[in-house]
Protein backbone atom coordinates (compact mmCIF):
# COMPACT_ATOMS: atom_id res chain seq x y z
CA UNK A 1 0.00 0.00 0.00
CA UNK A 2 2.84 2.32 0.94
CA UNK A 3 4.73 1.91 -2.45
CA UNK A 4 1.10 2.30 -4.52
CA UNK A 5 0.83 5.60 -2.30
CA UNK A 6 3.69 6.79 -3.00
CA UNK A 7 3.42 6.20 -6.92
CA UNK A 8 0.71 8.16 -6.89
CA UNK A 9 1.99 10.68 -5.24
CA UNK A 10 4.94 11.13 -7.94
CA UNK A 11 2.73 12.05 -10.94
CA UNK A 12 4.13 14.91 -12.24
CA UNK A 13 1.83 17.93 -12.24
CA UNK A 14 2.11 18.06 -16.09
CA UNK A 15 0.74 14.73 -16.15
CA UNK A 16 -2.55 15.17 -14.25
CA UNK A 17 -2.70 18.07 -17.23
CA UNK A 18 -2.10 15.98 -20.08
CA UNK A 19 -0.99 12.23 -20.46
CA UNK A 20 -2.10 9.31 -17.95
CA UNK A 21 -1.69 11.25 -14.90
CA UNK A 22 -5.02 11.36 -14.86
CA UNK A 23 -8.42 10.96 -16.16
CA UNK A 24 -8.93 14.06 -17.14
CA UNK A 25 -5.13 14.76 -18.82
CA UNK A 26 -6.12 11.70 -20.76
CA UNK A 27 -8.89 13.16 -22.25
CA UNK A 28 -7.45 16.12 -23.35
CA UNK A 29 -4.46 13.65 -24.94
CA UNK A 30 -6.95 11.98 -26.91
CA UNK A 31 -8.35 15.13 -28.01
CA UNK A 32 -5.46 16.92 -29.50
CA UNK A 33 -5.75 15.29 -32.74
CA UNK A 34 -9.38 16.43 -33.15
CA UNK A 35 -8.87 20.25 -31.26
CA UNK A 36 -5.57 20.67 -34.21
CA UNK A 37 -8.14 19.57 -37.15
CA UNK A 38 -11.24 21.26 -35.79
CA UNK A 39 -8.85 24.58 -35.11
CA UNK A 40 -6.65 24.58 -37.92
CA UNK A 41 -9.88 24.05 -40.61
CA UNK A 42 -11.56 26.75 -38.63
CA UNK A 43 -8.78 29.68 -38.44
CA UNK A 44 -8.24 28.68 -42.39
CA UNK A 45 -11.66 28.78 -43.47
CA UNK A 46 -12.52 32.29 -41.47
CA UNK A 47 -8.84 33.78 -42.72
CA UNK A 48 -9.52 32.20 -46.35
CA UNK A 49 -13.05 33.33 -46.70
CA UNK A 50 -12.37 36.52 -45.24
CA UNK A 51 -9.76 37.75 -47.82
CA UNK A 52 -11.43 35.81 -50.82
CA UNK A 53 -14.72 38.28 -49.76
CA UNK A 54 -12.60 41.27 -50.01
CA UNK A 55 -10.89 40.12 -52.87
CA UNK A 56 -14.01 39.75 -55.08
CA UNK A 57 -16.05 42.65 -53.51
CA UNK A 58 -13.28 45.45 -53.29
CA UNK A 59 -14.95 48.80 -54.31
CA UNK A 60 -18.28 50.53 -52.80
CA UNK A 61 -20.37 49.67 -56.49
CA UNK A 62 -20.03 46.18 -55.58
CA UNK A 63 -20.60 45.83 -52.26
CA UNK A 64 -23.88 47.69 -53.00
CA UNK A 65 -24.83 45.75 -56.21
CA UNK A 66 -23.96 42.72 -53.88
CA UNK A 67 -26.66 43.88 -51.08
CA UNK A 68 -29.11 44.57 -53.79
CA UNK A 69 -28.81 40.76 -54.75
CA UNK A 70 -29.56 39.48 -51.48
CA UNK A 71 -32.04 41.10 -50.65
CA UNK A 72 -33.83 40.64 -54.15
CA UNK A 73 -33.48 36.46 -53.60
CA UNK A 74 -36.70 35.53 -53.20
CA UNK A 75 -37.24 34.42 -49.48
CA UNK A 76 -37.59 30.33 -50.40
CA UNK A 77 -33.81 30.54 -51.39
CA UNK A 78 -32.39 32.75 -48.25
CA UNK A 79 -33.30 29.74 -46.01
CA UNK A 80 -29.58 28.12 -46.30
CA UNK A 81 -27.81 31.23 -45.47
CA UNK A 82 -28.15 33.39 -42.43
CA UNK A 83 -30.18 36.34 -41.61
CA UNK A 84 -29.40 39.19 -43.67
CA UNK A 85 -27.87 41.84 -41.53
CA UNK A 86 -25.40 44.43 -42.83
CA UNK A 87 -24.44 41.72 -45.66
CA UNK A 88 -22.82 44.61 -47.24
CA UNK A 89 -20.35 44.66 -45.08
CA UNK A 90 -17.45 42.08 -44.04
CA UNK A 91 -18.56 41.07 -41.18
CA UNK A 92 -22.34 40.87 -42.36
CA UNK A 93 -21.34 38.82 -45.71
CA UNK A 94 -19.47 36.50 -43.62
CA UNK A 95 -22.18 35.81 -41.25
CA UNK A 96 -24.88 35.32 -44.08
CA UNK A 97 -23.46 32.86 -46.11
CA UNK A 98 -21.02 31.15 -44.41
CA UNK A 99 -21.18 31.80 -40.43
CA UNK A 100 -24.12 29.60 -39.73
CA UNK A 101 -22.51 26.76 -40.91
CA UNK A 102 -19.40 26.64 -39.07
CA UNK A 103 -21.35 25.83 -35.92
CA UNK A 104 -22.37 22.44 -37.85
CA UNK A 105 -19.46 21.44 -38.12
CA UNK A 106 -17.77 21.33 -34.70
CA UNK A 107 -21.22 20.23 -33.61
CA UNK A 108 -20.17 16.93 -35.42
CA UNK A 109 -17.03 16.52 -33.23
CA UNK A 110 -18.96 17.37 -29.68
CA UNK A 111 -21.27 15.04 -30.79
CA UNK A 112 -19.40 12.33 -31.52
CA UNK A 113 -16.80 12.92 -28.68
CA UNK A 114 -19.40 13.31 -26.19
CA UNK A 115 -21.91 10.12 -26.89
CA UNK A 116 -18.70 8.11 -26.52
CA UNK A 117 -16.73 9.46 -24.12
CA UNK A 118 -18.95 7.23 -21.40
CA UNK A 119 -21.42 5.36 -22.87
CA UNK A 120 -19.02 4.58 -25.87
CA UNK A 121 -16.37 3.09 -22.96
CA UNK A 122 -19.03 1.14 -21.04
CA UNK A 123 -19.68 -0.61 -24.34
CA UNK A 124 -16.38 -1.57 -24.96
CA UNK A 125 -15.93 -2.83 -21.35
CA UNK A 126 -12.76 -0.34 -21.06
CA UNK A 127 -14.89 1.83 -18.43
CA UNK A 128 -15.03 -0.83 -15.97
CA UNK A 129 -11.68 -0.44 -15.37
CA UNK A 130 -11.51 2.97 -14.93
CA UNK A 131 -14.31 2.94 -12.16
CA UNK A 132 -12.14 0.19 -10.50
CA UNK A 133 -9.74 2.78 -9.57
CA UNK A 134 -11.75 4.07 -6.45
CA UNK A 135 -12.46 7.00 -8.05
CA UNK A 136 -16.31 8.11 -8.07
CA UNK A 137 -18.42 8.09 -10.98
CA UNK A 138 -19.00 11.32 -10.73
CA UNK A 139 -15.40 12.55 -10.99
CA UNK A 140 -14.73 9.94 -13.78
CA UNK A 141 -17.63 11.68 -15.72
CA UNK A 142 -16.54 15.55 -14.79
CA UNK A 143 -12.91 14.67 -15.39
CA UNK A 144 -14.17 13.40 -19.28
CA UNK A 145 -16.20 15.98 -19.63
CA UNK A 146 -13.89 18.65 -18.61
CA UNK A 147 -11.07 17.50 -21.03
CA UNK A 148 -13.78 17.88 -24.03
CA UNK A 149 -14.84 21.58 -22.81
CA UNK A 150 -11.21 22.57 -22.34
CA UNK A 151 -10.22 21.15 -25.99
CA UNK A 152 -13.34 22.26 -27.76
CA UNK A 153 -12.70 26.03 -25.89
CA UNK A 154 -9.15 25.85 -27.61
CA UNK A 155 -10.66 25.51 -30.95
CA UNK A 156 -13.12 28.19 -30.32
CA UNK A 157 -10.51 30.34 -28.97
CA UNK A 158 -8.52 29.95 -32.62
CA UNK A 159 -11.77 30.66 -33.83
CA UNK A 160 -12.21 33.79 -32.12
CA UNK A 161 -8.45 34.97 -32.71
CA UNK A 162 -8.70 33.87 -36.90
CA UNK A 163 -11.70 36.30 -37.15
CA UNK A 164 -10.59 38.89 -35.13
CA UNK A 165 -7.17 38.93 -37.25
CA UNK A 166 -9.37 38.62 -40.39
CA UNK A 167 -11.61 41.19 -39.51
CA UNK A 168 -8.44 43.43 -38.63
CA UNK A 169 -6.38 42.81 -41.89
CA UNK A 170 -8.94 42.20 -44.99
CA UNK A 171 -11.07 45.30 -43.92
CA UNK A 172 -10.77 47.53 -46.73
CA UNK A 173 -13.78 49.47 -47.19
CA UNK A 174 -16.18 51.50 -44.41
CA UNK A 175 -17.52 48.86 -41.91
CA UNK A 176 -15.80 45.79 -42.80
CA UNK A 177 -13.60 45.49 -39.50
CA UNK A 178 -14.74 42.91 -36.88
CA UNK A 179 -14.83 44.41 -33.56
CA UNK A 180 -13.21 41.96 -30.74
CA UNK A 181 -16.69 42.01 -29.41
CA UNK A 182 -18.36 40.79 -32.32
CA UNK A 183 -15.34 37.78 -32.36
CA UNK A 184 -15.92 37.25 -29.59
CA UNK A 185 -20.06 37.03 -29.55
CA UNK A 186 -20.33 34.45 -32.57
CA UNK A 187 -17.02 32.78 -30.97
CA UNK A 188 -19.13 32.08 -28.18
CA UNK A 189 -22.33 31.07 -29.76
CA UNK A 190 -20.57 29.00 -31.86
CA UNK A 191 -18.44 27.09 -28.68
CA UNK A 192 -22.09 26.97 -26.91
CA UNK A 193 -23.89 25.56 -30.18
CA UNK A 194 -20.99 22.92 -30.61
CA UNK A 195 -21.30 22.24 -27.16
CA UNK A 196 -25.35 22.01 -26.42
CA UNK A 197 -25.57 19.45 -29.20
CA UNK A 198 -22.82 17.30 -27.51
CA UNK A 199 -24.67 17.87 -24.43
CA UNK A 200 -27.62 16.27 -25.91
CA UNK A 201 -25.91 13.27 -26.91
CA UNK A 202 -23.89 13.19 -23.49
CA UNK A 203 -27.30 12.98 -21.49
CA UNK A 204 -28.74 10.86 -24.17
CA UNK A 205 -25.67 8.46 -24.07
CA UNK A 206 -26.63 6.22 -20.81
CA UNK A 207 -30.34 5.64 -21.86
CA UNK A 208 -30.24 4.55 -25.43
CA UNK A 209 -25.87 4.10 -26.48
CA UNK A 210 -23.35 5.92 -28.00
CA UNK A 211 -24.76 5.19 -31.65
CA UNK A 212 -28.70 6.22 -30.60
CA UNK A 213 -27.25 9.01 -29.22
CA UNK A 214 -25.32 10.02 -32.02
CA UNK A 215 -27.76 9.65 -33.98
CA UNK A 216 -30.58 11.52 -32.19
CA UNK A 217 -28.33 14.58 -31.08
CA UNK A 218 -27.26 14.94 -35.24
CA UNK A 219 -30.97 14.78 -36.47
CA UNK A 220 -32.15 17.35 -34.29
CA UNK A 221 -28.24 19.57 -35.18
CA UNK A 222 -29.17 19.83 -39.06
CA UNK A 223 -33.26 19.84 -38.74
CA UNK A 224 -33.18 22.68 -36.51
CA UNK A 225 -30.48 24.09 -38.50
CA UNK A 226 -32.67 23.92 -41.67
CA UNK A 227 -35.97 24.07 -40.01
CA UNK A 228 -34.99 27.53 -38.81
CA UNK A 229 -33.68 28.58 -41.85
CA UNK A 230 -36.86 28.32 -43.74
CA UNK A 231 -39.40 29.29 -40.87
CA UNK A 232 -39.90 32.51 -42.70
CA UNK A 233 -40.76 31.37 -46.23
CA UNK A 234 -42.79 28.12 -45.00
CA UNK A 235 -44.42 28.92 -41.80
CA UNK A 236 -45.66 25.61 -41.01
CA UNK A 237 -41.85 24.71 -39.83
CA UNK A 238 -41.90 27.59 -37.26
CA UNK A 239 -42.95 25.47 -34.68
CA UNK A 240 -40.57 22.65 -34.57
CA UNK A 241 -37.46 25.36 -35.84
CA UNK A 242 -38.00 27.17 -32.59
CA UNK A 243 -37.94 23.97 -29.86
CA UNK A 244 -34.22 24.15 -31.61
CA UNK A 245 -31.48 26.11 -30.82
CA UNK A 246 -31.09 27.52 -34.06
CA UNK A 247 -34.34 28.98 -33.20
CA UNK A 248 -33.77 30.68 -30.08
CA UNK A 249 -31.14 32.45 -30.91
CA UNK A 250 -32.19 33.27 -34.70
CA UNK A 251 -31.69 37.10 -33.62
CA UNK A 252 -27.79 36.73 -32.62
CA UNK A 253 -25.86 37.59 -36.08
CA UNK A 254 -22.41 38.95 -33.85
CA UNK A 255 -20.61 39.42 -36.72
CA UNK A 256 -23.03 41.69 -38.66
CA UNK A 257 -22.95 43.56 -35.06
CA UNK A 258 -26.33 42.56 -33.77
CA UNK A 259 -26.13 40.85 -30.56
CA UNK A 260 -29.15 38.18 -28.59
CA UNK A 261 -27.35 37.69 -25.74
CA UNK A 262 -30.38 36.56 -22.97
CA UNK A 263 -30.96 33.65 -26.01
CA UNK A 264 -27.31 33.25 -25.59
CA UNK A 265 -27.41 32.42 -21.97
CA UNK A 266 -30.27 30.45 -22.28
CA UNK A 267 -28.60 28.22 -23.90
CA UNK A 268 -25.98 28.17 -21.83
CA UNK A 269 -28.42 26.78 -18.97
CA UNK A 270 -29.81 23.96 -20.96
CA UNK A 271 -26.47 23.13 -21.51
CA UNK A 272 -25.42 23.29 -18.11
CA UNK A 273 -28.78 20.75 -17.24
CA UNK A 274 -28.45 18.26 -19.63
CA UNK A 275 -24.94 17.48 -19.28
CA UNK A 276 -25.82 17.56 -15.63
CA UNK A 277 -28.43 14.88 -16.67
CA UNK A 278 -25.29 13.03 -18.37
CA UNK A 279 -23.59 13.22 -15.45
CA UNK A 280 -26.16 12.18 -12.69
CA UNK A 281 -27.29 9.01 -15.45
CA UNK A 282 -24.11 7.82 -15.56
CA UNK A 283 -23.61 8.00 -11.68
CA UNK A 284 -26.96 6.44 -10.47
CA UNK A 285 -27.27 3.43 -13.37
CA UNK A 286 -25.27 0.36 -13.98
CA UNK A 287 -22.53 0.98 -16.33
CA UNK A 288 -23.30 -0.51 -20.08
CA UNK A 289 -26.67 -0.52 -18.79
CA UNK A 290 -28.73 1.75 -21.85
CA UNK A 291 -31.97 1.22 -20.70
CA UNK A 292 -34.53 0.14 -17.90
CA UNK A 293 -37.03 -0.24 -19.61
CA UNK A 294 -38.29 -4.06 -20.64
CA UNK A 295 -37.80 -4.55 -24.76
CA UNK A 296 -38.93 -8.02 -26.56
CA UNK A 297 -36.08 -10.62 -27.49
CA UNK A 298 -34.23 -9.67 -30.40
CA UNK A 299 -34.35 -12.77 -33.34
CA UNK A 300 -31.00 -14.91 -32.29
CA UNK A 301 -29.08 -13.87 -35.55
CA UNK A 302 -29.79 -10.27 -34.92
CA UNK A 303 -28.10 -10.64 -31.25
CA UNK A 304 -25.03 -11.87 -33.34
CA UNK A 305 -25.55 -15.36 -32.69
CA UNK A 306 -25.88 -16.57 -36.26
CA UNK A 307 -22.51 -16.26 -37.21
CA UNK A 308 -20.11 -13.30 -38.37
CA UNK A 309 -22.78 -11.53 -40.70
CA UNK A 310 -25.65 -11.57 -38.05
CA UNK A 311 -22.78 -10.36 -35.53
CA UNK A 312 -22.28 -8.06 -37.77
CA UNK A 313 -25.47 -6.83 -38.40
CA UNK A 314 -25.89 -6.64 -34.50
CA UNK A 315 -23.54 -4.35 -33.94
CA UNK A 316 -25.17 -1.16 -35.37
CA UNK A 317 -28.70 -2.06 -36.24
CA UNK A 318 -29.88 0.05 -32.74
CA UNK A 319 -28.11 2.82 -34.03
CA UNK A 320 -28.97 2.40 -38.06
CA UNK A 321 -32.77 1.80 -36.68
CA UNK A 322 -32.07 5.65 -34.69
CA UNK A 323 -30.65 6.77 -37.11
CA UNK A 324 -33.71 5.86 -39.85
CA UNK A 325 -36.02 7.05 -37.42
CA UNK A 326 -34.44 10.50 -36.91
CA UNK A 327 -33.81 11.37 -40.42
CA UNK A 328 -37.21 9.72 -41.58
CA UNK A 329 -39.01 12.89 -39.13
CA UNK A 330 -36.49 15.08 -40.82
CA UNK A 331 -38.03 14.02 -44.45
CA UNK A 332 -42.01 13.81 -42.58
CA UNK A 333 -41.55 17.02 -41.33
CA UNK A 334 -39.91 18.29 -44.57
CA UNK A 335 -42.50 16.62 -46.78
CA UNK A 336 -45.42 18.12 -45.24
CA UNK A 337 -44.71 21.28 -45.00
CA UNK A 338 -43.75 21.09 -48.89
CA UNK A 339 -47.19 22.80 -49.72
CA UNK A 340 -46.54 25.81 -48.22
CA UNK A 341 -43.25 25.90 -50.65
CA UNK A 342 -45.22 24.88 -53.48
CA UNK A 343 -47.85 28.13 -52.41
CA UNK A 344 -44.49 30.23 -52.22
CA UNK A 345 -43.25 29.16 -55.70
CA UNK A 346 -46.37 30.65 -57.32
CA UNK A 347 -45.74 33.74 -55.70
CA UNK A 348 -42.18 34.15 -57.65
CA UNK A 349 -42.85 33.09 -61.42
CA UNK A 350 -39.29 34.41 -62.08
CA UNK A 351 -37.51 31.82 -60.02
CA UNK A 352 -40.08 29.19 -61.55
CA UNK A 353 -38.65 30.18 -64.54
CA UNK A 354 -35.20 30.36 -64.00
CA UNK A 355 -35.22 26.69 -62.61
CA UNK A 356 -36.59 25.48 -66.16
CA UNK A 357 -34.07 26.94 -68.33
CA UNK A 358 -31.27 25.54 -65.80
CA UNK A 359 -33.38 22.50 -65.17
CA UNK A 360 -35.72 21.83 -68.33
CA UNK A 361 -38.35 19.06 -67.84
CA UNK A 362 -37.63 18.58 -64.53
CA UNK A 363 -40.75 19.46 -62.14
CA UNK A 364 -39.01 21.74 -59.08
CA UNK A 365 -42.60 23.07 -57.88
CA UNK A 366 -43.42 19.90 -56.55
CA UNK A 367 -42.33 17.91 -53.19
CA UNK A 368 -40.26 16.12 -54.48
CA UNK A 369 -38.27 20.13 -55.79
CA UNK A 370 -38.54 21.24 -52.18
CA UNK A 371 -36.48 18.29 -50.77
CA UNK A 372 -33.91 18.21 -53.46
CA UNK A 373 -33.26 22.07 -52.42
CA UNK A 374 -33.78 21.63 -48.38
CA UNK A 375 -33.27 18.14 -47.59
CA UNK A 376 -30.82 16.10 -49.72
CA UNK A 377 -27.72 17.96 -49.28
CA UNK A 378 -27.96 17.61 -45.53
CA UNK A 379 -30.04 13.91 -45.84
CA UNK A 380 -26.45 13.02 -47.64
CA UNK A 381 -23.84 14.30 -44.57
CA UNK A 382 -26.10 12.79 -41.99
CA UNK A 383 -26.28 9.31 -43.92
CA UNK A 384 -22.29 9.83 -44.27
CA UNK A 385 -22.42 10.60 -40.39
CA UNK A 386 -24.46 7.21 -39.76
CA UNK A 387 -21.99 5.44 -41.59
CA UNK A 388 -19.47 6.81 -39.19
CA UNK A 389 -20.90 5.39 -36.17
CA UNK A 390 -21.46 1.43 -38.11
CA UNK A 391 -17.40 1.75 -39.04
CA UNK A 392 -16.78 2.92 -35.59
CA UNK A 393 -19.13 -0.15 -34.47
CA UNK A 394 -17.12 -2.34 -36.20
CA UNK A 395 -13.69 -1.27 -35.15
CA UNK A 396 -14.33 -1.36 -31.75
CA UNK A 397 -14.01 -4.97 -32.19
CA UNK A 398 -10.13 -4.45 -32.40
CA UNK A 399 -9.76 -1.54 -30.28
CA UNK A 400 -11.43 -3.00 -27.54
CA UNK A 401 -9.76 -6.31 -27.46
CA UNK A 402 -12.64 -8.22 -28.51
CA UNK A 403 -11.43 -9.38 -31.64
CA UNK A 404 -8.87 -11.54 -31.07
CA UNK A 405 -11.46 -13.76 -28.95
CA UNK A 406 -13.78 -13.85 -32.20
CA UNK A 407 -11.02 -14.77 -34.07
CA UNK A 408 -10.17 -17.63 -31.90
CA UNK A 409 -13.77 -19.56 -32.88
CA UNK A 410 -11.87 -20.19 -35.79
CA UNK A 411 -13.08 -17.66 -37.77
CA UNK A 412 -10.07 -15.96 -40.50
CA UNK A 413 -9.43 -12.20 -40.76
CA UNK A 414 -10.66 -11.86 -44.34
CA UNK A 415 -14.49 -13.19 -43.54
CA UNK A 416 -14.79 -11.59 -40.75
CA UNK A 417 -13.64 -8.25 -42.98
CA UNK A 418 -16.32 -9.39 -45.31
CA UNK A 419 -18.67 -9.94 -42.82
CA UNK A 420 -17.98 -6.69 -41.57
CA UNK A 421 -19.03 -5.24 -44.88
CA UNK A 422 -22.57 -7.50 -45.45
CA UNK A 423 -23.67 -6.19 -41.90
CA UNK A 424 -23.38 -2.58 -42.39
CA UNK A 425 -24.70 -2.92 -46.00
CA UNK A 426 -27.81 -4.91 -44.26
CA UNK A 427 -27.66 -2.09 -41.59
CA UNK A 428 -27.97 0.86 -44.30
CA UNK A 429 -30.62 -0.55 -45.67
CA UNK A 430 -32.72 -0.18 -42.63
CA UNK A 431 -31.76 3.44 -41.99
CA UNK A 432 -32.34 3.37 -45.79
CA UNK A 433 -35.55 1.97 -45.34
CA UNK A 434 -36.64 3.91 -42.72
CA UNK A 435 -35.83 7.64 -43.86
CA UNK A 436 -37.77 6.45 -46.73
CA UNK A 437 -40.73 5.91 -45.00
CA UNK A 438 -41.01 9.06 -42.85
CA UNK A 439 -40.33 11.08 -46.64
CA UNK A 440 -43.45 9.11 -47.75
CA UNK A 441 -45.66 9.19 -45.37
CA UNK A 442 -44.82 13.18 -45.14
CA UNK A 443 -45.23 14.04 -49.10
CA UNK A 444 -48.40 11.49 -49.13
CA UNK A 445 -49.87 14.63 -47.28
CA UNK A 446 -49.51 16.64 -50.47
CA UNK A 447 -50.98 16.33 -53.93
CA UNK A 448 -47.53 16.02 -55.75
CA UNK A 449 -46.39 12.61 -56.57
CA UNK A 450 -44.88 10.06 -54.02
CA UNK A 451 -42.86 7.68 -55.81
CA UNK A 452 -40.34 9.86 -57.08
CA UNK A 453 -39.04 11.40 -54.00
CA UNK A 454 -38.89 7.60 -52.28
CA UNK A 455 -36.51 6.41 -55.19
CA UNK A 456 -35.01 9.26 -54.45
CA UNK A 457 -34.25 8.62 -51.10
CA UNK A 458 -31.89 5.75 -52.11
CA UNK A 459 -29.31 8.90 -52.72
CA UNK A 460 -28.45 8.38 -48.93
CA UNK A 461 -27.95 4.80 -49.62
CA UNK A 462 -25.33 5.09 -52.31
CA UNK A 463 -23.50 7.62 -49.94
CA UNK A 464 -23.60 6.19 -47.15
CA UNK A 465 -22.14 2.76 -48.35
CA UNK A 466 -18.99 4.70 -50.26
CA UNK A 467 -18.40 6.46 -46.65
CA UNK A 468 -18.67 2.63 -44.89
CA UNK A 469 -16.52 1.26 -47.64
CA UNK A 470 -13.80 3.97 -47.29
CA UNK A 471 -13.89 3.45 -43.56
CA UNK A 472 -13.35 -0.42 -44.04
CA UNK A 473 -10.45 0.42 -46.63
CA UNK A 474 -8.72 2.75 -43.33
CA UNK A 475 -9.38 -0.10 -40.94
CA UNK A 476 -7.60 -2.74 -43.30
CA UNK A 477 -4.60 -1.06 -44.33
CA UNK A 478 -4.07 1.84 -42.07
CA UNK A 479 -5.98 0.63 -38.84
CA UNK A 480 -9.05 0.72 -37.28
CA UNK A 481 -8.49 3.17 -34.74
CA UNK A 482 -8.39 5.87 -37.41
CA UNK A 483 -11.28 4.01 -39.63
CA UNK A 484 -14.16 6.02 -37.75
CA UNK A 485 -12.17 9.29 -38.23
CA UNK A 486 -11.38 9.25 -41.36
CA UNK A 487 -14.77 8.65 -42.71
CA UNK A 488 -16.13 11.46 -40.67
CA UNK A 489 -13.12 14.18 -42.27
CA UNK A 490 -13.82 12.92 -45.45
CA UNK A 491 -17.56 14.14 -45.15
CA UNK A 492 -16.52 17.15 -43.93
CA UNK A 493 -13.56 18.01 -45.87
CA UNK A 494 -15.76 17.43 -49.13
CA UNK A 495 -18.43 19.27 -47.41
CA UNK A 496 -16.60 22.19 -47.41
CA UNK A 497 -14.96 21.85 -50.87
CA UNK A 498 -18.69 21.66 -52.49
CA UNK A 499 -19.12 24.79 -50.31
CA UNK A 500 -16.74 26.70 -50.56
CA UNK A 501 -14.91 25.75 -53.75
CA UNK A 502 -16.03 28.23 -55.83
CA UNK A 503 -15.61 31.34 -53.49
CA UNK A 504 -11.68 29.91 -52.62
CA UNK A 505 -10.72 29.32 -56.79
CA UNK A 506 -9.90 25.90 -55.89
CA UNK A 507 -8.91 23.55 -58.93
CA UNK A 508 -11.50 22.29 -60.55
CA UNK A 509 -10.03 18.39 -60.22
CA UNK A 510 -10.31 19.24 -56.50
CA UNK A 511 -14.03 20.52 -56.32
CA UNK A 512 -14.99 17.10 -58.48
CA UNK A 513 -13.87 15.23 -55.33
CA UNK A 514 -17.06 15.87 -53.53
CA UNK A 515 -18.85 12.65 -54.52
CA UNK A 516 -22.05 14.70 -53.15
CA UNK A 517 -22.05 16.71 -56.42
CA UNK A 518 -22.30 14.19 -58.53
CA UNK A 519 -25.50 11.97 -57.82
CA UNK A 520 -27.64 14.55 -59.92
CA UNK A 521 -31.00 15.68 -58.59
CA UNK A 522 -32.31 12.54 -57.22
CA UNK A 523 -35.55 13.93 -55.36
CA UNK A 524 -37.04 15.31 -58.70
CA UNK A 525 -36.19 11.75 -60.59
CA UNK A 526 -32.78 13.31 -62.33
CA UNK A 527 -29.84 10.51 -61.59
CA UNK A 528 -26.49 11.03 -62.31
CA UNK A 529 -24.94 7.91 -63.38
CA UNK A 530 -21.96 9.12 -62.02
CA UNK A 531 -22.26 9.42 -58.66
CA UNK A 532 -24.12 5.60 -58.47
CA UNK A 533 -21.18 3.95 -59.97
CA UNK A 534 -18.15 5.89 -57.67
CA UNK A 535 -20.49 4.71 -54.60
CA UNK A 536 -20.95 0.90 -55.50
CA UNK A 537 -17.11 0.84 -56.20
CA UNK A 538 -16.24 2.84 -53.33
CA UNK A 539 -18.19 0.34 -51.29
CA UNK A 540 -17.07 -2.84 -53.23
CA UNK A 541 -13.42 -1.90 -53.27
CA UNK A 542 -13.24 -0.86 -49.85
CA UNK A 543 -14.31 -4.17 -48.54
CA UNK A 544 -12.19 -5.49 -50.49
CA UNK A 545 -9.54 -3.59 -49.68
CA UNK A 546 -10.08 -3.88 -45.84
CA UNK A 547 -9.71 -7.67 -45.94
CA UNK A 548 -6.81 -7.76 -47.91
CA UNK A 549 -5.08 -5.10 -45.70
CA UNK A 550 -6.12 -6.63 -42.38
CA UNK A 551 -5.44 -10.46 -43.51
CA UNK A 552 -1.96 -8.77 -43.77
CA UNK A 553 -1.74 -7.05 -40.99
CA UNK A 554 -0.97 -7.38 -36.87
CA UNK A 555 -4.11 -6.90 -34.65
CA UNK A 556 -3.88 -3.17 -33.25
CA UNK A 557 -1.57 -2.39 -35.37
Amino acid sequence: MTAVGHAATNISPWSRLYGFGSIFAKTVRDSRRATIVTGGILALVFIGVSRAITAEFDTPQSRAELENLVNSVPPILQGMAGKIVNVGTLGGYLQYKYGVFFPLVVSLWSILALSGTLAGEAQRGSLEFVAATGKSRRRVALEKLSGHVLMLGLAVLVAFASIAIAGSTFATLPGDEISVLSAFAYAVWLGLLALIAGALAFALGPFVGRGAAAGISGFITFAGFILNGYQGPVPELAPFANLTWWGWTYDHVALAGQYDWPSVALVAVVTVILLAIGIEAFARRDIGVTTALPTPSMPRRLLGLGGPVGRAISLSLSAAIAWGLGVGLFGLVLGSAAQGFMEQLQDSPQFIELLSTAFPNVDYASAGGFLQLLFVEFGVILAGLAAATFVSAWASDETSGRLEMVLATPLSRARWAIAAGVGMLVNVGVFVALTAAGIGIGVATTTSNVATPLVGALVLGFYAVALAGIGLAVGGIVGTRFAATATVLFVIVTWFVQLLGALLNLPDVIRQLALTSHYGQPMVGVWDPVGIVASLVLAGGGVALGAWGFARRDLRN
